[in-house]
């Protein structure tokens, strides 16, 4: 194993824990690193910090995966442990629930990977050198640890790309129906694990969703941005009188329909199959009104050059749902996007409120469900903003 050390003064973050090593950190010349080898990192003096990966074309030239001087990453034991952690962690937090986001990456110990179940079929995102090459043990791992009925990998994430990898998607083991049934909440969903977006549906905001969706009885609300419509799926099961979803998708708006009947609400459910903010203003148009709005959009804002336009997009998209509801009316508004903060985003939905002429009344903060846990040292893994007003 090949084993490196940090520049003298550079070894604080690593010793608190953090996982990423940055190239201007160590004493080695990273162009010489060996693609994806397994490293062993010591501070300066020669101690003993962590064992993990290497990539020479990252700027984040190794991740950790362990702090133990015995773990050993070219062997399954680390990574079958590290998924034995997770989902024991799961298990005691959401105790019942079958669906979820098993591993989150550098939040569970295990940079790069991230995989969403759906009851026994798995979708595994691997976005770095390191596991890529690591892909067999991986399988071993997760076959023994969870045992799924299959598995697709959904390795098309714009990550991939920094890391020097190809973006691609296809089946990795086993089963997969092209609608994968599962639930949220109580509500009966399916998902395209394989071609939908991201990796199928998003779980972290199953906590939102509940406590939103329960406010719903004799509303008609609207779901914006709405995925495999969760938001207005779950409002009708607790008696709101109609439901509105807006999806850009073909594929996926019909992902909504069979949901729909799944859960015998059809005949309540109107699907706009179009971009998000042309369909709000046609509802304007029309006269529409709602009761209450779900608007969860993708990441406006993927990189921090972006947050100023993103934040002027929030603003847009909140103004135009402000103008859907009446005076009384509830908006449940999120941002995924990491480099948009809480009070940026907070600050562009006052001015969206500014520009409506309208005032609101924040009664519900809320952010990611426990299974999209949160390493403190890592802001990164902290992402998810969700606020909830009513509107004047």
């Amino acid at each position: 194993m090949l084993t490196l050390r940090l520049k003298n003064g550079h070894d604080h973050r690593a010793r608190q824990g953090h996982l990423w090593i940055f190239s201007n950190e160590l004493d080695h010349d990273v162009a010489s690193l060996p693609p994806g080898a397994a490293v062993e990192l010591r501070d300066s003096r020669g101690g003993f910090i962590g064992r993990g990966y290497a990539n020479p074309r990252s700027l984040i030239s190794v991740r950790l995966l362990s702090h133990s001087p015995d773990a050993d990453p070219d062997g399954v034991t680390l990574y079958r442990d590290a998924l034995i952690k997770a989902r024991a962690y799961r298990q005691r937090v959401l105790p019942g629930r079958r669906s979820m986001r098993w591993i989150a990456a550098e939040a569970d110990g295990l940079p790069g990977l991230v995989i969403d179940g759906y009851e026994d079929v798995l979708a595994v995102q691997v976005s770095t050198l390191g596991l890529e090459f690591r892909l067999e043990l991986l399988q071993q791992a997760i076959a023994e640890v969870f045992a799924p009925r299959g598995a697709v990998l959904r390795n098309d994430s714009g990550a991939r790309e920094l890391e020097g990898l190809e973006r691609y998607r296809r089946l990795w083991f086993g089963e997969v129906p092209p609608q994968t049934p599962f639930e949220e909440n109580g509500v009966k969903l399916v998902a395209d694990v394989l071609d939908g977006q991201k990796t199928g549906f998003f779980f972290d905001q199953a906590d939102n969703r509940a406590y939103a969706t329960r406010l719903a009885a004799g509303a008609r609300v609207l779901d914006v941005y709405a995925n495999t419509g969760a938001w207005a799926l779950g409002a009708l099961r607790h008696g709101a009188v109609s439901a509105t979803t807006i999806e850009v998708n073909r594929e996926t708006c019909a992902l909504i329909e069979e949901s729909a009947r799944r859960n015998d609400v059809a005949e309540r459910l109107t699907v706009v199959c179009q971009d998000a903010r042309e369909a709000m203003d046609a509802l304007r148009a029309k006269g529409a009104r709602f009761d209450a709005v779900y608007l969860d959009p993708p990441a406006f804002a993927k990189t921090k050059k972006k947050a100023a336009v993103a934040l002027k997009a929030y603003r847009d998209v909140n103004q135009q749902a402000m103008d859907l509801l009446p005076p009384g009316g509830l908006l449940f508004t999120s941002s995924c996007s990491h480099h948009v903060q809480e009070d940026r985003f907070l600050e562009a939905v006052l001015d969206a409120a500014r520009r409506a002429r309208r005032t609101l009344r924040m009664f519900r903060r809320g952010e990611q469900a426990p299974d999209h846990p949160v390493n403190p040292l890592l802001p990164e893994t902290r992402y998810l903003k969700h606020l909830a007003f009513e509107v004047s």
